[in-house]
């Protein structure tokens, strides 16, 4: 061990209640499960509100999981400045000391990205209404065919005689 710095297990010490509890929801996997299809549906259904959640919400976490260690992480916006960067291009001046920092840090630039690139994307609900605005018209376009079918139909029968 370096002076200054800490051991292997007070490292992983404070990552240990969140392993636990993720280890937990394993165990348990109907709650395991339906958490990550709440997560998705709520991100889903407006990218937008589920970025700036992230970001706002992440990057309070991360200010007061790093305000007392961090000398760069002086003010609630240095933590959101390190999200919005975290969950994307991944550059600021400031970067996580404690375990939980580095949690947060690991969870923003894993998901950051894609949770970023959808929320360009319409919400569900526009998705769905126009999903069901394609399947009505597709709809109407087999009944249009298949008029002009059994016209084309009465016309043959007609040439034959």
């Amino acid at each position: 061990m370096t002076a200054g710095r800490p051991s292997v297990l007070e490292e992983f010490g404070g990552l240990l209640p969140i392993a636990l509890g993720v280890y937990a929801l394993k165990d348990s996997s109907d709650d395991f499960a339906t958490m990550k299809a709440e997560l998705r549906t709520w991100a889903k259904k407006d990218p937008i509100d589920a970025l700036i959640a992230t970001v706002f919400g992440g990057g309070l976490a991360f200010y007061l999981a790093e305000r007392n260690t961090n000398a760069n992480c002086v003010t609630p916006w240095d933590g959101i400045l390190y999200m919005s960067t975290a969950l994307s291009v991944g550059y600021d001046n400031l970067f996580p000391t404690t375990p939980i920092g580095h949690a947060l840090a690991t969870f923003a630039q894993t998901f950051g990205p894609g949770l970023a690139n959808a929320a360009l994307e319409p919400p569900a609900a526009e998705l769905a209404a126009a999903a069901a605005e394609a399947a009505a018209r597709a709809t109407d376009d087999a009944e249009v065919n298949r008029a002009i079918l059994a016209r084309l139909e009465d016309i043959v029968k007609l040439l034959q005689r």
